[in-house]
């Protein structure tokens, strides 16, 4: 019976422990996003010279898989 005594009281003492050590982090983190608050990230614009770039790209891909020049291929579209 000594055994199951002193097995619970470490079980709570351990547990305590570890709901202790919760608390003390999320308060820390409560704490960081007052300090440092989170700031949205501002979303790219995209340029016209990406979607040229990207077409030649996807162009000279599909030329060498048809194993023709680049300018034999030509893209509609892209979605």
């Amino acid at each position: 019976m000594e055994n199951l005594d002193a097995a619970l009281t470490v079980t709570v003492i351990g547990m305590g422990i570890i709901f202790l050590v919760l608390i003390l982090l999320m308060g820390a983190i409560m704490v960081l996003n007052r300090v440092f608050p989170y700031v949205a990230p501002v979303p790219e614009v995209k340029t016209a010279s990406d979607d040229g770039e990207l077409v030649a790209v996807i162009q000279a891909g599909i030329a060498a898989y048809l194993k023709r020049k680049p300018e034999d291929v030509s893209i509609k579209s892209i979605k």
